[in-house]
């Protein structure tokens, strides 16, 4: 679910009845604004890759102190910013509104990172989702879900 937010500091608040009425903004002009503010966050995000002892790359983390990540992840470029390291297709998780997990869509091993994902869900006040999301050129598709072992 997308929802516009107005910024007062650092809360982020849903619009008061008179701010909707004042500017009167319809749902389409909600999800243009919202690529825009997400393309921009995400562009204050630099993955960090984590390798195993082959250094091969397991998983790209996105972290923030801001709630931006879990909105910033919805930018149009997303997948550009993982294209040449993880490939044309990647999974992602995004358990709380500062940390998102990226993994290869190929070869992947990214149930054995149920520990690091429910802890980052249960761990925080505003918790998302433990879904995992297939990305590539068609969009977001749902294919997974962590459980407990």
């Amino acid at each position: 679910m997308l929802a516009p937010v107005v910024v007062d500091g650092d809360d982020y608040l849903f619009p008061s009845r008179k701010i909707w009425d004042r500017f009167q903004v319809d749902p389409a002009e909600i999800q243009r604004r919202g690529a825009i503010v997400a393309a921009a966050d995400l562009a204050t995000l630099k993955p960090r890759y984590e390798r195993n002892s082959k250094q091969v790359i397991e998983y790209a983390e996105l972290a923030s102190d801001r709630p931006i990540v879990a909105s910033a992840v919805l930018a149009p470029k997303f997948l550009d910013l993982f294209r040449d390291t993880l490939g044309d297709k990647v999974l992602l998780v995004v358990p709380n509104r500062f940390h998102a997990y990226v993994f290869p869509a190929l070869a992947s091993n990214y149930q054995d990172y149920y520990p690091m994902v429910n802890e980052a869900y249960h761990d925080t006040a505003w918790p998302i989702s433990v879904e995992v999301f297939e990305v590539g050129p068609e969009g977001f598709r749902a294919v997974g879900v962590y459980r407990s072992p």
